[in-house]
């Protein structure tokens, strides 16, 4: 069966955290979108990043998609869920937050907000908004990949995990959810608990860090496609 993929990165990522998973996709006859949510600034949001998601379906007409999200991706698809359930088929959490309605990022990991803003008072007052990438050597990567992240990774705004999740608008079921847990991220372990008990399918990839996308792209693309 083949299926049609949107892909959301991770906090501080692009569409780029996706170069080694998409191809396997691919390659099983998928299509693959892989889009980079708007970078920081200071009107720029959680509810900004939903909407981009809105806008891709209804631009391109999609229908029947699975759509991933990765780490703070999960806030993002769980919105675009809620906004166009019709046109999901169903919504994957990659080691992901997983909200209700009125929670957000920092409201679920209480500890991400007392980092940031520990990381936020040894900057200048006028970057108060902005969240500059931290932590990627605690997630798994091998000296070559912490490099290649760490030149890429861009700031984000705030706001992004600031913001409430927005409630539903409309009437229309909820897609059902798959939670697919990295077996050595210690960051999500409580979260694919939660996503079980509020009836998602767990699936566990062992042994997999928290950039699993990057470090372990083979065994993700290869539970990806066994999903749908």
């Amino acid at each position: 069966m083949m299926a049609t993929f949107v892909l959301v990165h991770g906090s501080w990522l692009g569409g780029w955290a996706w170069e080694r998973v998409a191809p396997r996709l691919r390659e099983s006859g998928h299509t693959v979108m892989c889009p980079s949510l708007a970078p920081a600034g200071p009107r720029v949001g959680l509810r900004t990043h939903i909407a981009e998601i809105v806008a891709l379906i209804d631009r391109h007409a999609l229908t029947d998609v699975t759509l991933v999200g990765h780490s703070y991706g999960g806030m993002v698809i769980t919105g675009a869920g809620y906004e166009r359930p019709q046109h999901i088929r169903q919504l994957v959490y990659l080691d992901a937050f997983f909200p209700s309605p009125g929670q957000s990022a920092f409201d679920l990991q209480p500890v991400l907000r007392d980092a940031c803003d520990a990381a936020a008072a040894l900057r200048p007052e006028q970057e108060a908004w902005l969240i500059h990438p931290f932590g990627f050597e605690t997630m798994g990567l091998a000296a070559a990949d912490l490099e290649w992240v760490t030149a890429r990774a861009r700031p984000l705004s705030r706001a992004t995990h600031e913001e409430p999740l927005p409630e539903p608008a409309s009437g229309h079921p909820h897609p059902p959810a798959t939670y697919i847990r990295f077996g050595d991220s210690p960051f999500f372990a409580d979260t694919a608990n939660t996503a079980l008990r509020r009836g998602a399918r767990l699936l566990t990839i062992e042994g997999a860090a928290h950039m699993a996308p990057i470090s372990d792209h083979e065994r993700v693309g290869a539970v990806l496609g066994r999903t749908i």
